[in-house]
């Protein structure tokens, strides 16, 4: 009897699974979508992390001197909080002002490693991710990596209609027929790797 296809994982968007910065052992992102909600922890180092002490703030200034009407301009990074007023200096006529400045917000986060898929807020590479034939192979989670080994181990994958379900949206390399063992090896591995 041919193995039918039904969803059984719904929850793969929730929590990320990621290679903690510290330790470089599981840890897990929550709320991905939201850095002001967002958190990073590791059960292994207890290291935690919020996506809201990431925000820093860049302060700039472009305005002609009232004295003299020479160029002043004005840029100061890396503040962790909005600043109300900064003073500015003229280099030619050597005037100060306080004035208000305008600021841009950024998420202050590492360097991305080139290659892999990383969570939106914290930058950190997902847990499970491999090379497979020079396409990269990834999973968000272990109920997302379920549902694909659930997927590809079917002989029967029905559609429903009117409506695409994450399944449907993988790669095609993901879903031949001349990649099923390959592909099944790989997340059986992860599934061990991770306990």
């Amino acid at each position: 009897m041919k193995k039918i296809y039904k969803q059984e994982y719904f929850n793969y968007h929730e929590n990320i699974l990621v290679v903690c910065p510290d330790c470089r052992e599981d840890a897990v992102v929550k709320n991905e979508n939201n850095y002001k909600q967002a958190t990073l922890e590791c059960r292994h180092c207890d290291l935690r992390k919020a996506g809201l002490d990431l925000v820093i703030y860049k302060a700039f200034v472009k305005l002609n001197c009232p004295i003299c009407a020479h160029s002043i301009r004005y840029e100061h990074g890396n503040l962790k909080e909005k600043p109300k007023n900064v003073t500015v200096k003229c280099e030619d006529c050597d005037s100060s002002f306080q004035v208000q400045p305008k600021t841009d917000k950024y998420l202050n986060c590492s360097v991305k490693e080139e290659g892999l898929i990383h969570d939106q807020v914290f930058v950190s590479p997902y847990y499970f991710q491999e090379n497979f034939k020079g396409k990269l192979f990834w999973a968000k989670n272990r109920e997302h990596l379920l549902e694909m080994e659930n997927y590809v181990s079917s002989d029967l994958r029905t559609r429903l209609p009117y409506r695409m379900r994450m399944v449907e949206k993988l790669p095609t390399f993901i879903k031949e027929a001349k990649n099923r063992e390959a592909i099944l090896k790989i997340l059986q591995k992860w599934k061990n790797s991770y306990k």
